[in-house]
């Protein structure tokens, strides 16, 4: 009877611990965080490449490969903001190059009343495709409604508090308003000489409103957590409603037209990012001829050795008395590590607008460390 009186009083403290530390983080919204001004940075690449030939058949047999970039600077502050996006494909076949695509789409906004969220913008979209004999270029200018901020701050602190409650640190989860005290600190982070320095004053700072006394080795894991990749977030949105002119055009059309587009970002919760972009490029025959790209992305952190990512993409032109013309691609990513060993599970699937099924693909790839 004491034994098992004792089992059920530690799981009543494990489950009370639980919902010490949990519900305050439920009830924290990410995206409400606020940073006065946001520049991120951020840049992906990806190769993969497929050989295979048989010794029965002549010749190779299977030889493709594909590599691509993708990347995008945010600048938004209370007057002004900057949108650059950039991504390109490049597809072999037998080491050959069957194709070349560049995208480049810029934006500046600029804010007449910084305290509201009004903007008048200025940009140039672009695209390069070797199936067609010239690039796509076209000069835009609107009117739009919308921010971005930068969550990264935030998003740290809580993982400064999820491995201080890990370690031991902590004996209790921190208040919002030690969260958010925490996230403005590492929002000054220019302000610091070095990562020391901040980490520092973070100690101060739990210290003071938790009464936490961290040891050198909590400290380090301050710092480690503020050096840390792959916390970077942001959330918001933008819509925008503008004429565009075609500096260039692949196929012959309009060279006035209407384009309305829609960018967001959410963070539902610090291991996760969601980005969303939708453009519509028209004369005023809308459904006689147009451009219409959409971008969605999902990434989610699973745990310290795992990480999921979703990715889905279309691109349809409707030239003026043709079909539509245009490509749908889907990746899916399962990266984990094993001991010393990195496991890649891949799944693709591409369409053009003219086929009738999807084309699929699935890999698993895995790599160690040597030395």
């Amino acid at each position: 009877m004491k034994g098992s009186a004792t089992l059920e009083l530690a799981m009543a403290w494990r489950w009370g611990f639980f919902w010490v530390w949990a519900v305050p983080a439920l009830a924290l919204n990410i995206c409400q965080f606020q940073a006065p001004t946001t520049n991120l940075l951020r840049g992906e690449a990806a190769l993969t490449y497929h050989y295979f030939e048989d010794p029965a058949t002549s010749g190779v047999d299977i030889s493709t490969g594909r590599f691509s970039i993708s990347g995008e600077w945010l600048v938004d502050s209370p007057s002004r903001g900057i949108g650059l996006a950039f991504g390109g494909d490049v597809t072999l076949y037998g080491l050959r190059l069957t194709s070349v695509v560049a995208r480049l789409s810029s934006t500046f906004r600029e804010y007449p009343f910084p305290e509201l969220s009004y903007f008048v913008f200025g940009g140039v979209e672009g695209e390069l495709n070797t199936r067609y004999t010239q690039p796509a270029v076209e000069a835009r200018a609107g009117v739009g409604y919308g921010r971005f901020t930068d969550v990264t701050p935030l998003v740290r602190a809580l993982r400064i508090e999820e491995r201080l409650l890990q370690r031991g640190a902590l004996l209790a989860a921190l208040r919002e308003g030690t969260l958010l005290r925490l996230a403005e600190e590492i929002g000054r982070r220019q302000m610091y000489p070095s990562l020391s320095d901040l980490a520092s004053a973070l100690v101060r700072i739990l210290a003071r409103e938790a009464g936490a006394n961290l040891d050198p080795r909590s400290v380090l894991l301050i710092e480690e957590v503020l050096g840390e990749q792959g916390l970077e977030r942001y959330c918001g949105w933008a819509a925008q409603f503008g004429l565009g002119y075609a500096l260039s055009r692949p196929q012959p059309g309009s060279p006035l037209t209407f384009n309305l587009s829609m960018r967001g970002a959410m963070a539902p919760d610090p291991r996760s990012q969601i980005l969303f972009q939708a453009d519509l490029s028209a004369p005023y025959q809308v459904f006689e001829e147009y451009t219409l790209i959409l971008n969605v992305s999902y990434l989610h952190r699973l745990n310290e050795t795992t990480s999921f990512s979703a990715q889905y993409s279309l691109r349809q032109i409707k030239p003026r008395g043709q079909l539509p013309a245009g490509t749908q691609n889907a990746a899916f990513q399962l990266a984990f590590k094993l001991g010393g060993a990195t496991v890649t599970l891949q799944m693709g699937f591409a369409k053009l607008a003219e086929a009738r099924e999807w084309t699929q693909d699935l890999r698993i790839s895995a790599g160690w460390q040597i030395w």
